[in-house]
């Protein structure tokens, strides 16, 4: 890993409401109140105008290389050009016309970046349902899609969330407290230096979101059978495409349900159609399941004792990551591999 400032040891920028307020109006001329949002590396807030419009601030960990700010900055604005209807943020520029202004708070030079703040509610907060999973995985298709063409020397990123190399986490199971979880996490790790590393060469790469988690998905509030939006680019980088659906699938795993995959194969049905998916993707996709699920209890973990006063952000997707990955584990890859290019090739409705 870079010697760099590492963006999960760096402490989240300290910015007050009342900093965010004043200076969303000296920047962007936006009067309005500010409410704090969880982050796990930067300084979040939305800001509801009084004219009823809102948007998310973002004041950027100061560690965040400069290229990748940028890079992040890029990526929406590619999109607003691609596929206009996809439902992302779409950034505000400042009253200079700066997209990621440099701002001072409390003697910290800071980035910042204001974007519109999507309405709707977080997935993790509703029911799940098989029409929302269809919609999901057609959209992320079509981000992936709209991605496929995007370059930026930003895009080259060491972020530990890349389950493209997992080997450099294999020093931190020790420090986790229960004995199954290491016996099942040294397993993932085992098995994705066997097969998933071997098989990279084959596999299409480009810049992918990479963090669709439950908590970076918005449902319309009015009606959580429908999808309002995908939010959070901050860990976006360039890797395997078969990541980004690896990723999704790991979240979207029904851990306290009879069918462990009842989630899975309408969000994978609805993907493939429009994106299908080579021999040399549907060949790793189950282990890249179980990495991620790994990666997420291992930098949780991690973190979360580096952290304490952040610990339930931190923690937040933990019961389920561990419930999925015990229950993942249980079955073969072949099986799992099986059911995944079954729902491949699945008609929808």
């Amino acid at each position: 890993m870079s010697e760099a400032p590492s963006l999960l040891t760096t402490e989240v920028p300290c910015v007050s409401p009342s900093q965010a307020e004043n200076i969303a109006a000296q920047v962007y001329g936006l009067e309005g109140s500010a409410q704090v949002l969880g982050g796990e590396r930067d300084s979040n807030f939305c800001l509801t105008t009084l004219s009823g419009r809102a948007y998310m601030l973002r004041f950027v960990n100061p560690a965040e290389v400069p290229e990748e700010v940028d890079f992040q900055t890029a990526i929406l604005s590619h999109l607003a050009r691609r596929d206009s209807q996809l439902p992302v943020p779409r950034l505000q520029a400042s009253r200079s016309g700066e997209l990621t202004p440099q701002v001072s708070v409390g003697g910290q030079n800071l980035t910042l970046r204001a974007v519109s703040y999507l309405p709707g509610t977080a997935q993790f907060q509703v029911p799940r349902s098989q029409t929302l999973m269809r919609e999901l995985g057609d959209t992320l298709a079509r981000l992936d899609i709209a991605l496929s063409d995007f370059e930026h020397p930003g895009a080259k990123r060491d972020l530990l969330w890349d389950i493209s190399d997992m080997s450099r986490l294999e020093g931190w199971i020790p420090h986790l407290t229960d004995p199954e979880q290491r016996h099942t996490i040294s397993r993932v790790l085992d098995i994705h230096q066997q097969k998933v590393v071997p098989a990279s060469r084959f596999l299409r790469k480009q810049v992918i979101h990479n963090d669709l988690n439950a908590h970076n998905v918005l449902v319309k509030s009015a009606d959580p059978q429908r999808l309002a939006g995908i939010i959070d680019f901050g860990d976006a980088l360039r890797a395997p495409l078969i990541n980004e659906l690896a990723t999704a699938l790991a979240y979207q795993l029904d851990s306290q349900g009879e069918n462990l995959f009842q989630y899975c194969r309408p969000m994978i049905a609805a993907y493939t159609a429009r994106q299908p998916l080579s021999e040399a993707e549907q060949h790793v996709l189950p282990e890249l399941v179980a990495s991620r699920l790994a990666l997420s209890l291992l930098i949780a973990q991690h973190r979360a004792v580096l952290y304490p006063q952040n610990r339930d952000y931190i923690l937040r997707n933990q019961a389920h990551a561990w419930g999925s990955l015990s229950r993942l584990m249980a079955l073969s890859f072949s099986q799992t591999g099986e059911i995944f290019s079954q729902s491949c090739a699945s008609e929808l409705p």
